[in-house]
């Protein structure tokens, strides 16, 4: 059974809050108004989200860096953390100061604040999980609902280099330069959550694939989209029409995907270029349902799996 299927069918009948969306969104609502608040969690677990061979330092700024793009692509600024973290029994202590070490400056980074958790041990793989809250713009958080017909497609940055990563690492070659994209994920910088609130009516990241995420946007918005696969930025330029379907529905980006009206699109750039964050323009929401893709003007047949499924 897929994540959200049991979400929905086990747990979205307990989140009765406002706040909550009905557990359809990946922040949570704490306070609204002028001051609104949301929240976040993500959990990363060893073999799944990353490997053992991974060294502890970029396992830290992996499970940060999973968070704030939850918050950024709200349109909001991450700001305090809790940290649960599940240390496996016999590991090196030297291993864990270096996670520790590099978590205290990934937080840093981001300005954000760490205010306790909880710490165990595990007797099995290392497993830990960052709750984030953020402090959102004048408009509250951007939700995935809300892409309209006609409103243009954009995303930030690259997509596919983590699945580069990942492919280098399995090959053996562990000094690929994309290693670093799978085991760092390539957030843009913390002004996207200013290009999100100023401009997006519908936001979310990009985590389980660009496809998947896309369709979930805008069936979130009681939408469809179309994506053209020419426009999208693939790390690695790949050539073939095969090869960009793979990364386009692998995951692991974190970059952030939102709507937008076209009457906003020369201001999206502009704005963007002035952020130095790379975006791009790569599909268009439609009346109707699903996703579509096309290539050279043409539709192509796009892949049963359309990103990771959790479960």
């Amino acid at each position: 059974m897929a994540e959200r299927v049991w979400i929905a069918k086990y747990f979205a009948p307990a989140a009765v809050s406002p706040g909550a969306a009905g557990l359809l969104d990946d922040v949570a609502e704490l306070a609204t108004g002028s001051d609104a608040r949301i929240v976040t969690t993500d959990a990363l677990i060893e073999g799944v989200h990353f490997l053992r061979s991974d060294p502890p330092e970029t396992v830290a700024r992996k499970l940060v860096r999973v968070n704030v793009s939850d918050i950024l692509a709200k349109g909001a600024r991450p700001s305090e953390a809790l940290l649960t973290l599940a240390w496996p029994q016999g590991r090196d202590e030297a291993e864990l100061a270096r996670f520790a070490e590099a978590l205290t400056d990934e937080l840093e980074h981001w300005n954000i604040q760490l205010l306790g958790g909880d710490t165990t041990s595990s007797p099995g793989g290392l497993f830990l999980s960052l709750t984030l809250t953020g402090v959102c713009g004048a408009r509250g958080p951007v939700r995935r609902a809300g892409a309209r017909e006609g409103d243009d497609l954009w995303v930030t940055g690259e997509i596919g280099a983590a699945c580069l990563g990942f492919r280098a690492l399995q090959a053996g070659r562990p000094t690929d330069p994309f290693v670093k994209a799978y085991r760092e994920p390539r957030l843009p910088s913390a002004a996207v959550a200013e290009l999100v609130d100023d401009h997006a009516t519908a936001a979310m990241d990009v985590s389980d694939g660009l496809l998947g995420d896309a369709r979930m946007l805008a069936a979130a918005s009681g939408r469809g989209v179309t994506i053209d696969l020419d426009a999208v930025p693939f790390a690695g330029r790949p050539a073939s029409l095969e090869e960009r379907l793979a990364l386009a529905s692998w995951g692991d980006d974190y970059q952030v995907l939102l709507a937008a009206p076209p009457t906003s699109a020369k201001m999206v750039a502009e704005e963007a270029a002035e952020k130095g964050i790379q975006v791009a323009r790569i599909g268009l929401f439609r009346a109707g349902d699903g996703i579509t893709a096309t290539s050279g003007g043409t539709l192509v047949n796009l892949p049963e799996t359309l990103g990771f499924e959790h479960g």
